[in-house]
């Protein structure tokens, strides 16, 4: 995990990691009759064990580095570039417009996927740079803890680093036991525990 003090900056990082991305065509509209808000009772699709194990395995093997470069093919160097390369190697290929944070969000609201509960190691994570925002930034579930904290692999301006999230538990870093929930991101100034910043899970391989 990163550093007390590289926690605290990372926020700022978030929005750098993705700004890097180079301009994309914009993501074709929504469908009509497509889901406009997260629907936390929606069933959580399986996502299929073999794919998301490989994309996890990407992500993870990029951590601490800035390209988000696999087999010598270069995916970018914004948030979504790490979700594209995660996925490609497991399999997925995305459809072209998908390749920043709104155009995500809209395919996993297409999808009928969007969710604040029940992630598994593969889905996307999508977070805002303030507390009640819209998705501003994308990572992937590495792992879901025993207490519902997730550890989050994401691109920020600094490289590919984790985050520990806690939805059930946003407004607390760490539990009674002791044990961090949530790390500690610097936002407009305040200290904010990453469980507020969560904007929704969506399993799409």
């Amino acid at each position: 995990m990163a550093a007390p003090r590289t926690l605290l900056l990372l926020t700022a990082a978030l929005a750098a990691g993705c700004a890097a991305a180079p301009p994309r065509p914009a993501a074709p509209p929504a469908p009509a009759g497509a889901r406009t808000a997260v629907e936390p009772a929606a069933p959580a699709r399986p996502a299929h064990p073999a794919a998301a194990r490989r994309a996890v395995e990407t992500a993870r093997s990029l951590a601490g580095r800035k390209e988000i470069v696999v087999g010598g093919v270069s995916y970018g160097d914004g948030c979504a570039a790490l979700v594209r390369a995660a996925y490609h190697q497991a399999g997925l290929q995305l459809p072209p417009g998908a390749t920043d944070v709104r155009s995500l969000h809209a395919l996993a609201r297409s999808e009928g996927s969007l969710r604040r509960s029940r992630p598994v190691p593969g889905d996307l994570v999508f977070l805002s740079d303030t507390p009640g925002g819209r998705a501003e930034h994308v990572g992937l579930v590495e792992r879901v803890g025993s207490g519902g904290t997730v550890t989050v692999l994401h691109r920020t301006g600094r490289g590919v680093a984790r985050l520990r999230v806690n939805a059930g538990q946003p407004w607390k870093a760490r539990g009674d036991d002791g044990q961090i929930l949530n790390d500690v991101l610097v936002v407009g100034g305040g200290r904010v525990p990453a469980g507020r910043l969560l904007v929704a899970y969506a399993t799409l391989l």
